[in-house]
C-alpha cells in the first residue's frame, strides 16, 4: 500500500452505497488524496458485483480497491473463506463451468462467512488502513449498526479519523424520518436539503447542506464518458423507461403488471422496464415482459436512452431530473402517495392518477416541449447550488 500521509477511505457495503460514494472518491482523488475503496458485506456474500462503469473509473484513476476477503486470513475459518471466495470469483469468469457448481461454491462460501468473527474482521481492516497516515477521512453512506463488519470498522476509526456520512438517498419523503437514528459517532453529516436539516434529530456535531453529489452534472458527465451505449434511434417511437419497485412498495402489484402489459403492446412506445436492485434483480419477469425487462443496464445508461421516465416510489427518479427527462409519477401505484416533499409543487401533468391519464400523457407527448422538473430540482440542488462545488469547498476546509 502506498505510504501517503493523507487518506480518504470509502466503505461501500453494496452497489447502492457505491453509487453514492463513487463521486466522492473521484473528487477526493482530484484533491490529491490517497483514495481507498472497500467493497463490504454484499460483495463479500456474492450478492452483487461492483458496477463495471465505476470499476473502470477507479482503474483509470489508479484508485485502490479492496474486497473484504483480501484483508484477513487469521484462523482456520477466515483462511477457508479467503480461498473459497477467490475460487468462486475465478470460476465465475468461465461460461463452460456449470452454473449449479458456481452456486454451490458461492453457497459454501456464504456458510463459512456466517461463522467468521465479523467484529474482529472489521477492526483489523480499520487498523491496517490507518497505518502510515497522519490524517484520514472515512466516507460512508449511512452507519448501520446491524452490519457487523462496517460497525466495528467505524467504531475502531472513531477518534482516529474523521467519519463523514453522505446519506444513502436524497431526502424527499416523510417516511425517511428515521434519519434521527444516525449514530452520534459520525463527525460530519452531509445533508441534501433544508427539509432534511429540519427533520434530522441526530446529535452529530457538524451538519452541512451540500445537495446530492450523485446527481450533480459534473458526475453525470464523467459517467457518460464510460458508457459506450449510444441512444437508439427509434424513429417516431417514444422511449419509455419504467423504474419499478418490489411488491412491498407497490400498492397494487396486479394492476402494475397489467399496466406494463398494456404499455408493451403500444405501437408508439419503445418500453424498457428496470427492476429495482432490492427484491427484483433476481426476479424472473413475466413472459409478456421478458424482452423489455432490463437487468443489465445501469441507471444512468437506461435514463439517458429514455424520453419519458415513469415511477411510483424510486429515488432513482432524480437521475431523470438531472438529465431533463419527462417524468411521470404514478400516484395510484404508490403506497406513500401524498408523502413526497416535491408533490405539492408538482405540475398536474406529472402526478398521474390513473391509467387513462397516463395514456393521454403518452399520446400528447412532444419531444420539443420544455420539461418542467423544478419541483424535483430543489430536493437535490438546494437553492440552485452546485453539489460538486459545495463538496469541493468542504473538502478544502476540512
Amino acid at each position: 500500500m502506498i505510504n501517503i500521509k493523507k487518506k480518504a477511505i470509502f466503505y461501500a457495503y453494496s452497489n447502492n452505497a457505491l453509487d453514492h460514494l463513487a463521486p466522492y472518491v473521484f473528487l477526493c482523488h482530484q484533491k490529491k488524496m490517497n483514495c481507498i475503496v472497500i467493497y463490504g458485506e454484499d460483495f463479500a456474500r456474492h450478492k452483487v458485483k461492483p458496477k463495471s462503469n465505476i470499476v473502470k473509473i477507479f482503474v483509470d484513476q489508479n484508485i485502490n480497491t479492496y474486497h473484504i476477503a483480501n484483508f484477513e486470513k487469521k484462523g482456520f475459518l477466515q483462511t477457508i473463506y479467503f480461498y473459497l471466495w477467490h475460487f468462486s470469483k475465478f470460476i465465475d469468469k468461465y461460461d463452460f463451468i456449470p452454473n449449479f457448481f458456481k452456486f454451490k461454491i458461492k453457497g459454501l462460501c456464504n456458510r463459512v462467512y456466517e461463522h467468521i468473527d465479523l467484529e474482529s474482521l472489521g477492526k483489523n481492516i480499520a487498523s491496517k488502513l490507518l497505518k502510515n497516515s497522519d490524517k484520514a477521512l472515512i466516507f460512508i453512506d449511512t452507519w448501520n449498526i446491524n452490519k457487523k463488519i462496517q460497525n466495528n470498522f467505524l467504531l475502531y476509526m472513531k477518534g482516529k479519523a474523521t467519519i463523514i456520512s453522505t446519506n444513502h438517498t436524497p431526502y424527499h419523503n416523510s417516511y425517511q424520518k428515521d434519519i434521527k437514528k444516525t449514530p452520534v459517532l459520525v463527525d460530519i453529516k452531509l445533508l441534501g436539503n433544508h427539509w432534511e436539516e429540519t427533520d434530522d434529530k441526530s446529535l452529530v456535531k457538524s451538519k452541512v447542506i451540500i445537495g446530492s453529489l450523485r446527481y450533480s452534472k459534473k458526475w453525470s458527465t464523467i459517467l457518460d464518458q464510460y458508457s459506450g451505449n449510444k441512444v437508439p434511434d427509434n424513429g417516431h417511437k417514444k422511449n419509455v423507461l419504467v423504474l419499478t419497485h418490489n411488491e412491498t412498495h407497490t400498492s397494487d402489484w396486479k394492476r402494475m403488471l397489467e399496466l406494463l402489459y398494456k404499455l408493451v403492446k403500444r405501437k408508439d412506445v419503445n418500453l424498457c422496464v428496470l427492476p429495482h436492485v432490492r427484491g427484483m434483480i433476481n426476479m424472473k419477469p413475466p413472459t409478456e415482459l421478458k424482452n423489455v425487462w432490463d437487468k443489465t443496464s445501469s441507471l444512468d445508461v437506461a435514463v439517458r436512452k429514455a424520453d419519458i421516465v415513469i415511477f411510483w416510489v424510486s429515488s432513482a427518479i432524480f437521475e431523470a431530473v438531472l438529465r431533463n427527462k419527462k417524468v411521470l409519477y404514478l400516484s395510484f401505484l404508490s403506497k406513500i402517495n401524498g408523502e413526497f416533499i416535491w408533490q405539492k409543487n408538482a405540475p398536474s401533468n406529472i402526478v398521474i392518477k390513473n391509467e387513462i391519464e397516463l395514456f393521454n400523457e403518452l399520446d400528447n407527448y412532444d419531444k420539443n416541449k420544455v420539461v418542467d422538473n423544478n419541483c424535483f430540482k430543489e430536493i437535490i440542488w438546494p437553492n440552485g447550488s452546485d453539489p460538486w462545488l459545495n463538496v469541493s469547498n468542504l473538502l478544502d476546509k476540512i
